[in-house]
């Protein structure tokens, strides 16, 4: 059972509200996915070699400048 890290109430007047704060144990945000407009078809990103038009591997990618 989890316990709270905080616990207290809250006063409304005459009326008290006990409140505990416990801890988020899963992840809560959001995810959206690339859609396209009118059509909603899902947009996806795909690493691909601009000369040979094949699929790179995430391991294989590196980060650099190109010369001129």
């Amino acid at each position: 059972m989890v316990r709270p890290i905080w616990s207290g109430s809250v006063s409304f007047g005459l009326v008290s509200v006990p409140v505990g704060l416990y801890p988020a144990t899963r992840d809560h945000t959001v995810h959206f996915h690339q859609i396209e407009r009118g059509t909603s078809d899902r947009v996806r990103n795909r690493r691909v070699n601009e000369r040979t038009g094949k699929k790179v591997e995430s391991d294989d990618i590196g980060q650099g400048i190109r010369g001129r």
